[in-house]
């Protein structure tokens, strides 16, 4: 019986524009409030109406950390879209692909309770720098008028200088 190499995501077969479905997501004054809660965030603009307002928000709104949820990250989408599986999800060689740094940029509308954020990632950028293989993961949000709400990059060390997938 042969065995069958592992489809993984390596350097050589990541693509720029490689890119997950989309993801929607449901944005409730609940999942704010249990969102507040799990990070200990005591400021009544996330969970208050009358105090969003009374700090000239146009009523209560998600908290920009958030972002992570309405918009997460989901590079494994990305890769599991193209048909492979990532270095740290391999049987026979498994190996990390740390996350290096992140770029966000909000776009000027508030997320609020009643909002649909879709979200969409995508390779952006595959750069090299002494030797080690980088992957930037482009993450793009709108709401349900499609105005941008946030937008930001999620970079990966893909491969060590001097290491190569079998190594």
């Amino acid at each position: 019986m042969t065995v069958q190499p592992e489809p993984i995501y390596e350097w050589d077969v990541a693509q720029i524009g490689d890119e997950a479905p989309a993801y929607v997501y449901e944005v409730t004054r609940e999942n704010i409030a249990d969102y507040c809660r799990a990070v200990r965030y005591e400021n009544p603009i996330y969970t208050s109406d009358g105090a969003a307002r009374q700090a000239g928000l146009p009523g209560t709104i998600a908290p920009p950390t958030m972002m992570y949820t309405y918009a997460p990250q989901r590079r494994s989408a990305v890769i599991e879209a193209q048909g492979y599986i990532a270095p740290e999800q391999s049987q026979s060689n498994p190996r990390s692909t740390p996350f290096v740094s992140t770029k966000v940029h909000f776009q000027g509308s508030y997320v609020q309770p009643g909002d649909t954020i879709t979200s969409i990632t995508r390779v952006s950028e595959k750069s090299e720098r002494r030797g080690n293989k980088f992957l930037t993961f482009h993450v793009s949000a709108t709401n349900q008028h499609n105005e941008s709400v946030v937008e930001y990059d999620y970079v990966c060390l893909w491969e060590y200088a001097g290491t190569k997938s079998g190594d």
